[in-house]
């Protein structure tokens, strides 16, 4: 018979046993026949033709081992196999290796010898040694030692199937008769038995029987001798643990029986099987602990047995002994087959019994026929809350075993599938709602505690129910696949938050609390890697309905279930962790088929979503997905997204129709029409789908919250499509771009025609839109204005059609390409401004209860805004077409305006306003999405507008012209703030007001107190002994205040104001019976006086957050402006550039000071958007306008010198080292666009200022990045004038840190050699360096011998400069010192050397020191007359006439 598959059965001790103990059937306990001795083991002992080859392998064997020459041969065998060659062990030991519990292999390989021993000897069978062995292995199954009870009974096993293969038969005596003749205990056991009592394997059951005797009454059976027992055993029931152990022993031993195979002989008598059928039967009534083995045990026997050569026995034994002795055991079961008793037996029934009863009923077929009560299915969707409590009584086998009643279970009710390899349900209509039942009854209500009467659920009930979760989903060794249809029910909401959830986000070890010592849930690692397997189970096969079902069951119980237990199971589902560009084509296709249905599951669940709660979870996972599919083209699931959230928040369907389905009506002569099934089109697709579910579910419209949110993640999504479409367009393959190979403009264009399209479709089909909330809502009816709705429409239309115009243009090709294309995206990008402001007078409608009335006229003043903005933008662009087509419109600019000033202009207000960027007050989450979208347009809009400048500001003169004084005041003063671009007077009284409202600031509650003598109070009695609950009611108050205008009243709550004015000081009464003043009162209107104060402060916080954030938006105008093309095509003007660098820079130093002050706590609100806008004014200077390069402009040196002296006085007022960097980055941009700048006197008497206020003055503000930021980036400039008055600082600075400072900075200007720089040295430069070294050297000596300089750090860094100015002297090629200066430094050295204590400085010393002799050998330079005469008017009149 063939082997039964690798299982594991463990016993379940119920307190009355000491020790644990296993029957185990794998690597660990038994032996593998298969692989020690092949040419003996009859794998198949009912076919005769394997019998006759295995005689001939006996045979083969014996000559082998009689040939000597043979052995050998096999050695080297084995030896070339890689097989070590072992020497056999002896007899007698192999018994004691049996027990090894050290390695199973060490077991397996004694069994072998030992089986080689008695069957394969020189002399053939050793019969008596194989009566001892025999024995032998039985009484070791009564041993508890090591592993002797697995090792015996393994060998048994293989022993008893040797010993019965009929290839060791002579003649018609089996080599098992002839081995028990040698048994006395067998012989005895034989006499007196006949026919079937006598044959072998009975005599080989009743010595199992007698050797594991544990009751008394087995050996007072017949007679009360002692005939057949064990020489070593004594009468009587054996006591303790030695009764356990032979109880073990014949559970182990008949195992070995079943094992070995010889059940399936066919000479094998059936009263034998029977026989063990009992025995086992006896054990299992037993104990309690005996039960699962025991049945385990009958379970296999009955699988050893083929049901086509052994039905009779089979059904004998299922009918005659288990059915009365297993089933029906006891008085109380009766044999009658009445419902009654059926279900009273069904409720009595254990699960070793259900498990033995399925066995029997999954053998069962037409053949078979069992008596009542097998006579019916056991386990049906009517008995399974009847066994439910049997079976969860399971759970005391605790992992990693399960109890084998449900292996059963899962084998009757399911069927092996030879092509896929996994196990699917048996083709019984009834099974699946068995799996149903057992779920709700057993696992939901029992194992997770759902149930009336259950208490908490333990661990080990969890574990089981994991388990059978497991199990049904696939992730086992059973590999079980149910349908789609049943995955929803097994894993329930109940199931998936009490199994899964509620594990995986307990961090504590009772499942609650946080544990200190970081012990997690005991079931987390367990269920973590439960999970995994799950998901690698179901993504094997790329199998799109169970996928979906699987993430769909965890989606409806948890939505947010990945988030919540951080893990990637549902993304992982449904291929969102992985998404790749260059995906196969299979996986894109599993990809996309998941994408498109787990969208139709989302759309159903937002449409029929009766809480809000819900429909927002469910909302964001559809914009999570379609976020996610935009990141690659063409992204049909983000797109079909977005024609969702569009139809559903802003449409009502409900009388949508499709246009392109026609109604035909049959004619009378045809009877028959076939119709086929229309597809909608893509655009109608989304809002037919929502009428389809709300017919469904008899519903009216989506509600009006689930409609904002909806709307709302619209404009985000539309939104997050630009920024992708930007992104994709700016870099990357244009191949797999969104709308082909057009540009940026025209492809977001494209986009936001095509939403603007599906809206006019949708309303000729029948779609009604929402009532969009407006002034001209309450108008009159007879007005004759016309509709604000219908204007803002022709507007659009107006400049989409400008838009269509210049592409067709562009595709015709006919004129200019330059021209064609640069008037296309600047008409594209202004029609998709456009569109975007259209799309925001979408509306999801009135809510369904009255809302707020303030938020609606907020709305109301949008819409306003959004139609004035639309109107304003048309005429814009129309001015500008006008002036592009014909230049001559340059000339009406004076009496009509600027059009890119009107353009700037409007683009600052949409910026700063609502519908472009945020509003005091409650935030609107719609306008909050909404004006993402409008900045991105809006960014659009504006580069367009400096693309056509930049392309034909050649042909058209007249463009260079627009960027004027108007344009640039706009520009700036929205992000500097107001009249920034005002005189230094103007910005001076801004410092001062910014400098009183910190100091109201400092005063804090004194302030409130010079308000209330201001109004008239008298508070000359307010400080009393009373000051701390002052103080306190202070606290309190302030922090219920609300933060509202200061021109706003202030609410206030009327209990307050009694707890406030009513104090019990104030109760008291004079003598005469009135109220005496108390200064409580006016503590209490100090007190409301400072709560006005506070709420007036809080607004205007507020309103300064929202003015910063406003001035970060405008910020991206002037980026756009300010760029490399821009300033390469050289039409931007040089005071445009020059001229906004003073006010940027002064708004920055104010931003930098409110920072730095910002001590309370109003504030502080504002600090992040404080620091934001610093940093992008920081990075508009040194980033974008430091890349400015000045062409040739008569003006430029002009216009230059007064930036310089400008942002020289911005630098003196530098608040810290930051901005003073800033400050030097801005005035290097402006030297260099002075023509001549070196010998320009002003910039020298600039640098060589502020060097002397950097050495001479304690409180300056200026920094040393000033001069390294110089030498960094003009070299050459800085070696000319700097090297002399930071040499004059080294000598005469106030402190020896700035002396030191600039030594260094002179010696950076002799190491730059100008390759690192922006520009190489000039030669005028480099002159001037050789001139200076002699004044240099001289400056190093005096500081080597300054006593200032002598601490380690001074000192050691102005040795660093000497080596360094020495290295620069040692490399030109003639000798620049002369000998006297040569003496002095090597003088200077050599005493600082003396003095120096470190040794690296000394060493450091005298290597320059060397250096400096080497100098001396070079030829000296002869400047004796230039430093001797001076600059007389006869010297340059001879060098004129020179000249």
């Amino acid at each position: 018979m063939a082997r039964k598959s690798k299982k594991i059965v463990e016993v379940a001790d119920d307190g009355d046993a000491t020790e644990e103990e296993s029957v185990r059937e794998n690597d660990n306990t038994q032996m593998d026949l298969d692989d020690v001795i092949p040419s003996i083991v009859d794998k198949d002992s009912g076919d005769e033709d394997d019998d006759a080859v295995a005689a001939e392998e006996v045979k083969d064997g014996k000559e082998k081992t009689n040939d000597k020459k043979s052995k050998k041969k096999n050695k080297k065998n084995k030896k070339d196999n890689n097989e070590e060659a072992k020497e056999i062990i002896p007899f007698m030991d192999t018994f004691y290796l049996l027990s090894s519990e050290e390695s199973p292999e060490e077991r397996s390989i004694a069994a072998r010898d030992l089986i080689r021993h008695c069957f394969l000897s020189g002399e053939g069978i050793n019969h008596k040694d194989a009566a001892y062995a025999l024995t032998r292995l039985m009484n070791g199954l009564c041993t508890g030692r090591a592993a002797s009870r697995q090792g015996f009974a393994s060998c048994l096993s293989s022993f008893l199937r040797v010993a019965n293969s009929s290839s060791l038969n002579k003649g018609d005596v089996s080599a098992m008769d002839e081995i028990l003749k040698d048994d006395d205990d067998a012989k005895k056991l034989k006499d007196g038995m006949e026919g079937d009592d006598a044959h072998h394997a009975t005599i080989v059951r009743q010595k199992l029987l007698a050797t594991t005797e544990f009751l008394a009454s087995e050996g007072n059976n017949d007679n009360n001798n002692n005939k057949g027992q064990p020489k070593n055993r004594s009468v009587g029931k054996p006591k303790g643990i030695e009764e356990r152990d032979h109880v073990f022993g014949r559970l182990f031993g008949i195992l070995a029986v079943v094992r070995s195979g010889i059940l399936g002989l066919k000479d094998f008598p059936s009263v034998v099987i029977e026989g063990y059928t009992k025995d086992l039967i006896e054990l299992y009534h037993y104990k309690k602990w005996m039960k699962e083995p025991s049945a385990h045990a009958l379970v296999e026997l009955l699988s050893s047995l083929d049901t086509e050569s052994n039905l009779n026995v089979i059904t004998e034994i299922a009918n005659d002994i288990i059915t009365p002795e297993f089933f029906l055991h006891g008085p109380e079961n009766g044999k009658s087959s009445t419902g009654t008793n059926r279900a009273q037996w069904l409720q009595k029934l254990g699960p070793e019994q259900i498990a033995v009863a399925l066995h029997l009923q999954t053998l069962q077929n037409n053949d078979i026929k069992y008596d009542y009560p097998l006579n019916e299915s056991l386990v049906t969707a009517e008995s399974v809350p009847t066994l439910s409590a049997a079976l969860s009584s399971t759970s005391s086998v605790v992992y990693p075993r399960c109890h084998f009643v449900w292996n059963t279970l899962w084998m009757y009710l399911t069927e092996k599938v030879e092509s896929s390899g996994r196990r699917q349900l048996r083709t019984n209509k009834e099974f699946p709602s068995i799996i149903e039942k057992v779920i709700q009854h057993v696992v939901v209500e029992l194992l997770l505690g759902k149930g009336e009467s259950i208490s908490t659920p333990t661990n080990e009930r969890r574990s089981l129910a994991l388990q059978i979760i497991c199990a049904l989903s696939g992730s086992s060794d059973l590999k079980i696949a149910l349908p789609p249809n049943l995955i929803s029910s097994v894993l329930c909401p109940d199931v998936v938050v009490r199994v899964f959830e509620n594990v995986l986000c307990a961090s504590g070890g009772l499942g609650k609390k946080r544990s200190n010592d970081g012990v997690e849930h005991y079931l987390k690692p367990l269920t973590s890697e439960a999970i995994l397997d799950l998901v690698d189970h179901c993504c094997e096969d790329n199998d799109v309905s169970r996928r979906m079902a699987f993430a769909k069951a965890f989606t409806l119980a948890v939505p947010r279930f990945d988030t919540k237990t951080k893990t990637q199971t549902v993304s992982s589902l449904l291929m969102l962790s992985n998404v790749v560009r260059e995906a196969s084509e299979e996986s894109e296709k599993v990809r996309k088929a998941l994408w498109q249905s787990y969208l139709s599951f989302l759309e159903e669940e937002i449409v029929k979503s009766t809480s809000l709660h819900s429909a927002t979870v469910y909302i964001e996972l559809m914009y999570k997905l379609a976020k996610l599919d935009l990141t690659i083209a063409p992204a049909d699931e983000g797109r079909r997204v977005l024609r969702f959230f569009m139809s559903g928040a802003f449409f009502d369907c409900s009388g949508l129709a499709d246009p392109s389905v026609e109604k035909k009506t049959p004619s009378k002569k045809k009877k028959k029409v076939k119709t086929k099934a229309v597809i909608p089109t893509q655009e109608l697709s989304s809002g037919l789908r929502i009428k389809e579910i709300l017919e469904t579910n008899e519903m009216t419209s989506i509600s009006h919250p689930a409609r904002a949110i909806m709307s709302a993640r619209f404009y985000s999504l539309l939104s997050d499509f630009i920024s992708a479409i930007n992104s994709q367009n700016r870099g990357g393959s244009k191949d797999k771009a969104f709308y082909g190979k057009g540009s940026r403009p025209e492809s977001i264009y494209r986009a936001l025609s095509e939403i603007s399209g599906i809206v006019s479709l949708l309303e000729t089909s029948g779609a009604k839109q929402f009532p969009v909330r407006s002034g001209s809502m309450d108008t009159d009816e007879n007005s004759e204005e016309e509709d604000p709705m219908e204007t803002s429409r022709k507007c659009m239309l107006r400049v989409q059609k400008n838009a269509n115009d210049a592409l067709i243009k562009e595709c015709d090709g006919a004129g200019d390409e330059t021209m064609l294309r640069a008037k296309a995206v600047f008409a594209t990008s202004c029609a998709s401004l456009m569109t975007s402001l259209y799309l925001q007078l979408n509306s999801c409608g009135n809510p369904d209860a009255d809302g707020n009335a303030e938020a609606e006229e907020d709305d109301d003043d949008v819409v306003e805004s959004v139609h004035e903005y639309i109107s304003d933008l048309a005429e814009c662009v129309d001015g500008f077409c006008q002036l592009i087509d014909d230049e001559s419109e340059a000339e009406k600019m004076d009496d009509e305006g600027n059009p890119l000033a009107e353009m700037a202009g409007l683009l600052v207000n949409i910026l700063s306003s609502p519908v472009g960027g945020e509003d005091s007050g409650e935030t609107n989450p719609i306008q909050a999405s909404a004006s993402k979208l409008t900045r991105e347009t809006v960014k659009l809009t504006w580069s367009g507008i400096i693309s056509v400048i930049t392309d034909l500001n050649e042909e058209n003169k007249s463009l260079k012209s627009l960027v004027d004084e108007d344009v640039m005041n706009i520009l700036i003063e929205s992000v500097c703030g107001e009249k920034s671009m005002g005189e230094k007077e103007n910005i001076e009284d801004d410092e001062s007001i910014a400098e009183s409202e910190s100091s109201d600031e400092e005063l804090g509650g004194s302030a409130v107190f010079v308000d209330a003598s201001e109004a008239g109070m008298d508070l000359d009695g307010a400080k009393d002994e009373d000051s701390n609950d002052l103080k306190e009611s202070d606290e309190e108050t302030s922090k219920d205040s609300k933060d509202k205008d200061g021109d706003e009243d202030v609410e206030l709550d009327p209990a307050k104001l009694e707890n406030l004015l009513l104090e019990d000081s104030d109760a008291e009464m004079s003598d005469s019976g009135v109220l005496e003043h108390h200064a409580g009162a006016d503590k209490a209107l100090a007190a409301l006086i400072k709560l006005k104060q506070d709420a007036r402060k809080a607004s205007q916080t507020e309103r300064e957050r929202i003015e910063l954030c406003n001035r970060l938006r405008c910020a991206v105008l002037l980026d756009s402006l300010f760029t490399q093309s821009v300033f390469k095509s050289g039409w931007l003007p040089i005071e445009a550039v020059l001229g906004s660098i003073v006010p940027i820079l002064r708004s920055r130093r104010l931003i930098a000071k409110s920072i730095e002050t910002s001590s309370s706590v109003n504030v502080k609100k504002s600090l992040s958007e404080r620091k934001a806008l610093l940093d992008r004014l920081t990075a508009l200077v040194t980033g974008k306008i430091s890349k400015f390069r000045c062409g040739d402009d008569s003006d430029a040196e002009e216009v230059a010198l007064k930036a310089s002296s400008d942002i020289y006085e911005e630098m003196k007022r530098s608040l810290n080292v930051d901005h003073c960097s800033c400050c030097s980055v801005a005035l290097i941009t402006v030297v260099r666009c002075i023509p001549g700048v070196e010998e320009n006197s002003d910039i020298k008497d600039i640098y060589v200022g502020t060097v002397k206020d950097w050495s001479s003055r304690k409180a300056t503000k200026i920094h040393a990045c000033v001069f390294e930021n110089l030498i960094q980036r003009m070299p050459s400039l800085a070696s000319l004038i700097l090297t002399e008055p930071l040499m004059v600082s080294a000598r005469g600075a106030h402190s020896s840190f700035l002396k030191c400072e600039s030594i260094k900075l002179v010696s950076s200007i002799y190491k730059h050699d100008g390759t690192k720089g922006e520009e190489l040295l000039s030669k005028k430069a480099i002159s001037s360096m050789k001139e200076y070294c002699n004044k240099f050297a001289d400056t190093l000596t005096d500081a080597l011998g300054d006593s200032s300089l002598q601490k380690s750090k001074h000192r050691d860094a102005v040795l660093t400069v000497t080596k360094h100015f020495i290295n620069y002297v040692k490399s030109q090629d003639v000798g620049i010192l002369t000998a006297e200066e040569i003496h002095a430094l090597h003088n200077a050295l050599k005493t600082v050397k003396a003095n120096c204590r470190s040794v690296g400085m000394k060493k450091m010393c005298s290597h320059m020191s060397d250096t400096v002799t080497s100098l001396s050998k070079r030829e000296a330079p002869k400047r004796t007359k230039p430093n001797k005469v001076p600059k007389s008017s006869k010297k340059q009149k001879k060098s004129k006439s020179r000249k």
